[in-house]
């Protein structure tokens, strides 16, 4: 085959540079020649048995591992750029939960998703939803599925942190007879939006999109490494698994074949992170997933904190989404108080940090080695030395955790000493690196550029 065609630039830019985000549109795109293959770094494109692989260059385009053009793409949709780039664009910020406690207690947060697709479905507005239904082929993954049901979306409501290729099913949202909402995570809504705007039959049906805000994911890997730990050396021996079960913000809660149940709270079970982060979290600049109609993500604030039962900072993007929260508020429903962008933001100020100027940084730092990296469109104006810095220890800490010595010697202490140990480092940590990481985060600018070179008159700050 020629070294041009669709597949073989992707192989050559992403999926063989390592920056495939597992979105899956490319398999989506193929007609049936690709499929997503379970490999040790997440769902990668894989050839069919039985074809070669025919990829339209629209596979390539609509790539978000090699990077989406985001002020084209928010100026598509949005009409504007956004006036904080920290958010992306916004009419309303709420916190706030599904009034059902029903939606409310089983959901990953405060059930605001959850409601809004039922109620989207209830009242005729979709006939369908794109969702990630979790347990699917097998208990330890999930697959997407278009959800005609209440039990079908509600049976979904649940966070799944290891990579799923969700638009793999852009086939059937193409031959699905009617309108749909679409559920994803950033990179898969970018290359939605794309495809939208590129005419896809499939994209050009969804009507709302929905999403959650993404900090960091994992790779399987960290679920068998957790199994291991406790015994447990095959991972076909899992029968169940949930990733926030029980009250916010919830626990890891596997069950096994043979009947033994494994819980971890969700802050101790997230030492697995820095052993078995995803590449697509380090290189991600979108936290609170810029691109959707309506964003969720969980309200991190002694003031929700400390009532438990789970509350959601809610994003409206969108005249028409704000208008659909505040229909669902007044027919109660949802649960919602205005709150002010910067309460919003403080309350994720250190995952902000973490892509908006850390995933910058840690691309480029790629680049200088000769390894690809995505770009977005902009970049930060200015990041401080200091701030660096503290990237530099980040990146060794990843570094050293993906390596096989510390991935082992991890599992040999047990969860009652780690968990701890853990959350409590993750304090100090925050503590300490806190005031160079928030340090003129708020003030921050970006810059519009245009093939990677700054564009006079496209700067916009991030205030």
């Amino acid at each position: 085959m020629p070294d041009d065609t669709t597949i073989n630039r992707l192989k050559r830019d992403v999926i063989d540079a390592g920056i495939c985000t597992h979105c899956g549109t490319c398999a989506g795109l193929s007609g049936g020649t690709l499929r997503m293959e379970e490999t040790p770094a997440g769902p990668l494109p894989a050839a069919g048995a039985s074809a070669e692989v025919d990829l339209p260059p629209l596979a390539y385009d609509a790539c978000p591992g090699k990077g989406i053009d985001y002020p084209a793409a928010f100026r598509a949709h949005f009409g504007r750029l956004p006036e904080n780039w920290l958010t992306g664009p916004y009419r309303q910020i709420y916190v706030g939960y599904a009034c059902d406690e029903a939606i409310r207690r089983p959901a990953a947060s405060g059930g605001v998703i959850t409601q809004t697709l039922l109620y989207l479905l209830q009242e005729g507005l979709v006939d369908g939803a794109v969702v990630l239904a979790p347990g699917r082929p097998k208990p330890w993954l999930a697959q997407p599925i278009i959800a005609q049901t209440e039990s079908e979306i509600r049976g979904a409501s649940q966070s799944v942190y290891t990579p799923a290729a969700v638009n793999v099913i852009l086939p059937e949202m193409e031959a699905f007879t009617g309108r749909l909402a679409y559920v994803g995570l950033p990179d898969q809504v970018a290359s939605l939006r794309f495809l939208q705007q590129a005419g896809h039959p499939g994209a050009q049906k969804v009507d709302y999109v929905l999403g959650p805000y993404v900090g960091t994911a994992i790779y399987l890997g960290a679920i068998e490494s957790y199994l291991r730990a406790n015994g447990v050396d095959d991972i076909g021996e899992v029968t169940e698994l949930r990733y926030r079960e029980g009250e916010w913000p919830g626990y890891l809660k596997i069950r096994t074949r043979s009947g033994r149940l494994l819980r971890a709270k969700k802050f101790y079970y997230n030492y697995l992170i820095p052993f078995y982060i995803t590449q697509a979290s380090l290189q991600a600049v979108d936290f609170t997933n810029e691109l959707t109609d309506i964003s969720v993500g969980d309200a991190w604030h002694p003031r929700y904190e400390a009532r438990g039962q789970g509350f959601s900072v809610v994003v409206a993007r969108t005249e028409r989404a704000q208008a659909l929260l505040e229909k669902m508020r007044a027919d109660g429903l949802l649960s919602l108080e205005e709150t002010p962008v910067e309460e919003a933001m403080s309350m994720h100020g250190h995952m902000l940090d973490f892509k908006k100027r850390g995933a910058f940084i840690r691309n480029d730092w790629r680049r200088k080695l000769g390894k690809r990296a995505p770009t977005y469109g902009y970049r930060p104006a200015h990041v401080p030395f200091s701030r660096k810095l503290v990237e530099g220890f980040i990146v060794t800490l990843f570094a050293v955790g993906r390596t096989r010595p510390a991935r082992r010697i991890v599992e040999w202490i047990p969860l009652s000493l780690l968990g701890p140990l853990f959350n409590s480092l993750r304090k100090t940590w925050k503590r300490l690196s806190k005031p160079v990481k928030r340090k003129g985060l708020s003030t921050a600018t970006f810059k519009v550029t245009i093939g990677g070179s700054p564009a006079k008159e496209g700067s916009r700050d991030g205030k």
